[in-house]
């Protein structure tokens, strides 16, 4: 989602209406609310380059989405000596979806076209759920290289590599921070013994915003225990991640409605070699040691094919 904001402000605000962080007094005087976009493979957060409505005119079915929460106290800290309880239960929900209809429905493509002699191809971009890889760290600074093997790729073209590191701990913890992302350094992708990323000493954040539109960060606030019962939320961060790219779009705005041949990963193998920094992200703090995991998502060129009253998606 963060990745396809319009601007950096617009990238932030995303997060922030995402439910801001709260103590247990601001929790209490409430009500609180959270807005989260659910980003789709035929939607975009910016109106620059937005894809045209889903023609879902050209359907003889309803489109249905399904969502899955995790448990609402799952998203909760708790600091030493807290004798509060936390909330295991949202006062309400509600899915919305915004509606775009046609000012003359004769312009409709079913009414102009035989959808059962003719097809249309609609252009997306298809994120597939992500890898998780267990990544030791050593005590900072761990300057080892770790190297590990992507798998899991799906027939199609990958236009990119999304990857980043999370602390175990800011999962499963009593503090928990998982948007706390940590931004490999000194990277090298190959596919069958070629090289196609290499970003050496952080370079990566300069070469993604040169290839993109924004700086693959996002400005955030870590959660901290402060004992005493007292979460200190005023410790600001960012959440980094680094995109290793297959294809190299001509146009960074609209190249999500554009056709972007990838590469076919058949049967060779992508290696992928880091090192973890020394610090947190956007602080001094020494990264701790531990267990971390190297998070994976592929990016995958694609297209949604309608006809005869049906939808299918081709890689």
């Amino acid at each position: 989602m963060s990745r396809k904001a319009p601007n950096g402000t617009a990238r932030d605000d995303l997060l922030a209406l995402g439910g801001s962080a709260l103590s247990a007094s601001g929790l209490a005087s409430g009500p609180n609310y959270a807005y989260v976009w659910l980003s789709l493979p035929h939607t975009s957060v910016g109106a620059e380059g937005k894809l045209p409505p889903l023609p879902t005119d050209l359907l003889t079915q309803q489109v249905q989405i399904t969502c899955e929460l995790y448990p609402v106290s799952s998203i909760f800290s708790v600091a030493s000596g807290s004798t509060g309880t936390i909330p295991n239960a949202l006062a309400s929900a509600e899915f919305q979806v915004q509606q775009v209809i046609f000012d003359n429905q004769g312009d409709g493509l079913a009414r102009r076209v035989d959808m059962t002699t003719s097809n249309l191809s609609y252009p997306i971009e298809f994120t597939q759920q992500e890898v998780q890889i267990p990544v030791a760290v050593g005590l900072s600074p761990d300057s080892s290289t770790k190297s590990v093997t992507l798998t899991g790729f799906r027939s199609g073209e990958c236009i990119s590599i999304q990857t980043w590191l999370t602390r175990d701990g800011d999962y499963t913890g009593a503090i928990k921070n998982p948007n706390r992302w940590i931004a490999p350094e000194n990277i090298v992708m190959t596919y069958a013994g070629e090289v196609f990323a290499r970003f050496d000493a952080g370079s990566s954040a300069i070469w993604n915003l040169v290839n993109g539109r924004l700086t693959p960060a996002l400005n955030d606030i870590t959660l901290a225990d402060a004992g005493a019962g007292i979460v200190s939320i005023t410790t600001p961060s960012l959440d980094q991640w680094v995109e290793l790219p297959f294809a190299q779009s001509f146009d960074s705005v609209t190249a999500h409605t554009m056709y972007m041949a990838g590469k076919n990963i058949t049967n060779g193998i992508v290696n992928l070699q880091f090192t973890v920094p020394a610090n947190y992200p956007g602080t001094t703090t020494p990264l701790d040691a531990g267990s971390y995991t190297l998070r994976v998502s592929y990016i995958y060129n694609a297209v949604l094919l309608f006809g005869s009253g049906t939808c299918d998606y081709l890689f």
